[in-house]
């Protein structure tokens, strides 16, 4: 072989290793770009990025236009499998830890479903990728599991660029079906058989991947869970669209696991008669929705989604249902303009002390009376007011209380709220006099200091649940619940159950703190006796929420299981530190190394150890 030859092959043999070079991951994106730059960031203008055909892009965008890109640059090409010089266009960086940075882009920056979609999606994070995912990889065989979940994904972004583009972004392309709805207005025959054929095939690709890996986990769960999601989302779509006959189609083809419909009857069995139940997830709606339609149980209740009511068009349809009392006229509605307001602090009108009703700062903000302007010329509402109150029917439903109600008093503790707090607003200050209301999350919400934990769902009550009578009505309402009407649903080898864990650990932890700060061990032992009889192992699935078990077990002295769980969740925390993925987060080395240390000094106050915890500090 002559010499040229030879270094032809070795040439060749480079371009082909460099090419096989793995494309970094998001989390490596963010830290490279953060240890060299840094941007200004502010509401109108942010920082993301996109994982594109040629490489990943850093991106500026405009939150006030729809997300609309300012400016984008190649910061990783794959042709070149290296990183881009950005000095140009962005300062060094004065915040020189990565960890922070990447708390704001991984755990506060972003969602969860983003970090999702840049783990297991070819491309992602820009307008048309799921159009560019299609074209690329539609037509191929013998696909990955991971190839068919990003597939599917994408036919369900497509599906939704027939509707109102619930996922952001704008089609750009000469497809006059996909033109973006009015906010009001509903889909043609046309675009529906468009909708239900991209449906259609998401569902065939969610398929594959059960097919293929029945453990793979998604963010809601194992692959079959997924599949169910997708026919129960074609059932959304289809509710939405007003089309009853396609909806009941998805419904009666969808199969959901016996834990599921139990978990399900768990959560509405948690609600008194009538009730309207605010979900916010997909686990604690299609479920719900499922069990109610399929078996007919428990349509008493009216289930709502609190993201949904973002989108007018899903208002709408509650309005036409006319099941419930709204405020909000159909002008308000289809106003763009009013998918956020804003608190504007006015001394002419209103001290920061004083208290609006909640009807009657709905009504002000309807009737735009108290309008500003952006910099872009455009008008929007705002309010003056930093504390509302409503009108509540003292305790339950009972013909002693029919009609005596309490005021109470909360903090509109935002400088701005979306149109889907608004719309909740609105249904509470409405019904509220007819129907209980419940949510099945405490997770910001207004009314916290007045919702009672019922069954496994908040119940909004006239009393401060604060004090000692209520936490005591509370603590023994829930020893009820569990004893008569709960049905645990917890996950294990062959089953996720993110809302059956949460649930569960949930509903013992209340009782078990009550007694514990009663120091209460006659009562405190039992109940966690009770736990380990319905739970006698902690799967890794579980660990994140089932640590806290560990303090109540040391405290009554019981300091074996305690401990292994102890070193389960050292393990955990120190494999979501050091390989951060969506599923589990991520923790900085600070916050990592604080967990670590806080709980080995609670346990040498014991005067115990754990040889996990000691040798992570160490390393």
């Amino acid at each position: 072989m002559n010499k040229i030859a030879f270094i032809f092959i070795l040439l060749l043999c480079h371009l082909i290793a460099a090419s096989q070079k793995p494309s970094p991951s998001y989390v490596e994106i963010i830290k490279t770009f953060c240890a060299n730059y840094e941007t200004s960031e502010d509401y109108y203008n942010y920082t993301s990025f996109a994982k594109k055909k040629d490489g990943w892009y850093v991106t500026q965008s405009n939150k006030i236009q729809s997300d609309k890109i300012l400016d984008e640059k190649l910061f990783y090409s794959y042709q070149q499998n290296k990183y881009l010089d950005l000095s140009d266009f962005y300062r060094k960086p004065s915040e020189t830890d990565i960890d922070k940075q990447l708390e704001k882009y991984l755990n506060y920056g972003g969602s969860t479903s983003d970090w999702y979609g840049f783990e297991r999606i070819t491309y992602y994070g820009y307008n048309g990728w799921y159009e560019d995912m299609i074209k690329d990889f539609g037509d191929r065989q013998d696909l990955s599991d991971t190839m068919h979940d990003g597939l599917g994904r994408s036919y369900i972004n497509l599906a939704r660029s027939y509707l109102w583009y619930q996922s952001g972004g704008m089609y750009q392309g000469h497809d006059t079906l996909r033109r973006k709805l009015e906010r009001l207005e509903y889909p043609t025959k046309q675009r529906i058989e468009k909708i239900r054929s991209a449906i259609d095939v998401a569902i065939a690709h969610f398929t594959q991947v059960k097919t293929l890996n029945s453990s793979y986990k998604t963010i809601v769960g194992n692959a079959s869970l997924k599949v169910f999601n997708e026919y129960m989302h074609g059932y959304d779509q289809m509710k939405m669209c007003s089309n009853e006959v396609l909806a009941k189609e998805y419904l009666e083809k969808a199969s959901l696991d016996q834990k599921y419909i139990l978990q399900a009857k768990n959560y509405l069995n948690s609600c008194e008669q009538n009730a309207i139940l605010f979900s916010y997830g997909d686990n604690d709606t299609y479920q719900l929705w499922y069990v109610q339609e399929k078996f007919n149980f428990r349509k008493d209740i009216i289930v709502i989604n609190n993201s949904l009511l973002g989108l007018p068009i899903y208002i709408d349809m509650l309005k036409r249902k006319q099941t419930l009392i709204f405020s909000v006229t159909d002008s308000f509605l289809n106003n763009p303009s009013n998918d956020i307001v804003y608190f504007d602090e006015n001394k002419k009108v209103a001290d920061t002390t004083d208290v609006i009703s909640l009807m009657k700062f709905l009504d002000l903000i309807y009737s735009n009376k108290y309008s500003s302007t952006t910099n872009e010329g455009l008008s929007y509402a705002t309010y003056p007011y930093c504390h509302a109150s409503l009108l509540i029917p003292d305790a339950d439903f009972t013909p002693a209380t029919l009609g005596k109600q309490i005021e109470i008093r909360f903090s509109l503790n935002k400088q701005y709220y979306f149109n889907n707090d608004l719309a909740m607003f609105d249904i509470i200050a409405n019904n509220i006099n007819k129907h209980p209301i419940y949510f099945t999350s405490l997770y910001g919400n207004p009314f916290e200091k007045n919702l009672m934990q019922k069954g496994i769902v908040y119940k909004l009550v006239s009393d401060d649940i604060n004090l000692p009578l209520q936490r005591t009505i509370e603590t023994k309402g829930l020893e009820k619940f569990i004893n008569e009407i709960y049905t645990p649903v917890l996950s294990n080898d062959s089953i996720i159950s993110f809302d059956g864990d949460n649930a569960f650990f949930g509903l013992y932890y209340t009782i078990l703190n009550y007694y514990l700060q009663k120091s209460d061990t006659a009562n405190l032992k039992p109940w966690l006796s009770k736990l380990n009889a319905a739970c006698p192992r902690i799967y890794s699935t579980q660990i994140n929420i089932a640590r806290n078990l560990a303090y109540y077990l040391l405290e009554a002295g019981e300091s074996n299981k305690a401990l292994i769980i102890v070193s389960q969740y050292a393990q955990w925390l120190n494999d979501a530190y050091t390989h951060p993925n969506s599923l589990s987060g991520f923790y900085s080395k600070e916050k990592y190394l604080e967990e670590l240390t806080k709980t080995r000094n609670y346990l040498i106050s014991k005067n115990l150890f754990s040889p996990k915890i000691d040798h992570l500090l160490k390393e």
